[in-house]
């Protein structure tokens, strides 16, 4: 007797512990008891599904969209690493960072 073929499939999301996105969203931080300066840096990005559930078509391909998807509705702030700087390099950074800034002003403006 033949098997019947399957409405649907369930796709579950492992995040393997190797994972991980680097482009910088925002910082947060301040003053340590030796007056350095201490920023940790964070990614943004919405939550990955923990499970996906596909409709199955009748050539056995899945359509392109989900039928059900289990997901926190929530955005994971990542923290990747902090720094620690005295204040003069703080400055030298910050001033260093402006400068690219307003290099890129001025290169979007040309184009």
């Amino acid at each position: 007797m033949a098997e019947k073929k399957p409405d649907t499939i369930t796709f579950e999301y492992k995040i393997s512990p190797s994972f991980a996105v680097y482009a910088v969203c925002g910082a947060f931080g301040g003053l340590n008891s030796h007056g350095e300066i201490i920023m940790t840096l964070y990614n943004e990005r919405a939550a990955i599904p923990e499970r996906q559930t596909y409709g199955i078509k009748d050539d056995c391909s899945i359509y392109k969209q989900p039928i059900s998807v289990e997901k926190k509705d929530v955005i994971i702030r990542h923290v990747m690493f902090g720094i620690s700087m005295n204040p003069s390099v703080a400055r030298s950074v910050g001033n260093w960072l402006i400068e690219k800034a307003d290099a890129y002003d001025r290169y979007a403006e040309g184009t």
